[in-house]
């Protein structure tokens, strides 16, 4: 099989932390971020993560490729809860991960955005959704501090208590987003999300960005 990614994408780091929970092996492939055409010849438009099963068909959403990924031997791991009200939290909190996220992102080295090209694509693009970066970044005072009220709800929401015996599906919704979160520098975070996030971090094998945090 082989996985289409970026390594900043949440929705990537859903799969691929699926994948290493449960031992699967991938050709993983982080394309460059100004390289639409490749997906787009797979499943008619571009969309990230796209897996590649080993019969040909593409998979497009990240989690039903979690779902099939953690099924494949018949023995899936990943179990309940399933919190609707985290997937409410979330709704108000992706356009403010986004805000701070896409001006930082392509800052830290990360292969997607290793060339001029890659980077001024994904600039002009992600600026029609967020406006200037420049501009992102000079008000991240603002925007993170919505961003800490956010996360000071989380723990009235989902158990952050790290490990669990058994991967949550909380887990694979929530994670993914905190660790591209984690780009920030100025967000506050609580000492129970922090945690919950560098533990699950290391749980499933995915690293961080708090050691580059802008």
């Amino acid at each position: 099989m082989k996985l289409y990614y970026y390594e900043h994408c949440p929705f990537s780091a859903r799969v691929r932390m699926a994948l290493n929970l449960k031992g699967i092996e991938v050709d993983g492939v982080v394309l460059p971020a100004d390289d639409e055409q490749t997906i787009t010849q797979l499943i008619g438009k571009h969309q990230i993560p796209v897996l590649v099963r080993d019969d040909g068909t593409p998979m497009a959403d990240s989690m039903d490729i979690v779902r099939y990924l953690d099924g494949l031997d018949g023995q899936p791991i990943i179990q309940e809860p399933d919190t609707a009200a985290l997937k409410q939290w979330l709704e108000p909190f992706v356009p403010n991960l986004q805000y701070l996220g896409y001006p930082r992102w392509t800052q830290i080295g990360l292969e997607e955005f290793a060339s001029p090209s890659a980077y001024e694509h994904f600039r002009k693009k992600k600026t029609e959704t967020i406006g200037d970066f420049d501009a992102a970044l000079a008000n991240t005072e603002a925007k993170a501090r919505e961003v800490d009220a956010q996360l000071g709800r989380l723990q009235e929401i989902v158990d952050l208590t790290p490990p669990h015996q058994q991967p949550r599906w909380d887990d694979i919704t929530l994670f993914p987003m905190l660790r591209s979160l984690s780009v920030v520098k100025a967000v506050e975070w609580p000492e129970d999300v922090r945690a919950y996030t560098v533990t699950q971090a290391r749980w499933c094998g995915l690293d961080t960005f708090f050691d580059r945090a802008l």
